[in-house]
């Protein structure tokens, strides 16, 4: 009987530890902190890689209206740049600079995480954005929207965090360079840590409006300035 009870606690133990291993490898990553660029973004003429958007190495898709809407678009930096006198930016008239255009630009944004909602601070602007992940759908409609930062829910698939974004405000630009979105666009954005101080970030970017089929980024890399306190 002592033997049989001692077997028994021995293999709980082994259970236990078992479990607590498993549950462990399943943690998922930890991305509070402040995180910044690693290469310069948004200044200058731009980088003869990225022929037209700061997002790709890629021509894109363009429709008919979206290479429309892309050339009416003046920026003020990039390969297409114009005087600012004669550009028509839409931070000019005193709009924020969207979600996309202030997570490609080179400003600090933290991230605070918790087991229900991701949030991201930026710096420029001041602007935060949620990202739910209390396992909510991603809405069909959403009649307060489009917003200037999107509507945004986000799933854990193993180590990366995949969030959906709608509702985007289609004066807003993805980048500095003038790359163009429709009230239509709906964006995949995949986050993954690949080492303790890198973040990658890509997006798909899916606007039957602007382009004719879905185009992603290519990687975005940001590091770690700061752990979470």
């Amino acid at each position: 009987m002592r033997r049989t009870f001692i077997g028994t606690l021995c293999a709980l133990g082994v259970t236990a530890l078992s479990t607590s291993g498993s549950a462990f490898a399943q943690q998922r990553p930890d991305f509070s902190g402040i995180w910044l660029l690693t290469r310069s973004a948004g200044g200058g003429r731009g980088d003869v890689r990225l022929p037209e958007t700061e997002w790709s190495t890629e021509k894109l898709p363009f429709t008919a209206k979206g290479r429309e809407t892309f050339l009416a678009n003046k920026p003020g930096k990039g390969p297409r740049m114009v005087a600012p006198v004669n550009g028509n930016d839409p931070i000019g008239g005193a709009n924020p600079p969207g979600l996309y255009r202030a997570l490609i630009y080179a400003r600090n944004f933290e991230f605070v995480q918790s087991p229900m909602k991701l949030v991201q601070l930026f710096e420029w602007g001041r602007i935060f954005r949620e990202i739910y992940a209390d396992g909510r759908p991603v809405p069909d409609d959403i009649p307060d929207g489009p917003y200037w930062y999107g509507y945004s829910v986000g799933q854990w698939e193993g180590d990366t965090l995949v969030v959906e974004t709608v509702a985007l405000e289609n004066r807003a630009w993805l980048d500095e360079w003038g790359t163009p979105i429709s009230n239509q666009a709906r964006v995949q954005e995949r986050w993954r840590k690949t080492a303790s101080d890198r973040l990658e970030l890509r997006i798909t970017v899916t606007d039957p409006v602007m382009y004719v089929k879905p185009w992603t980024s290519m990687p975005i890399v940001f590091g770690l300035q700061k752990k979470a306190n």
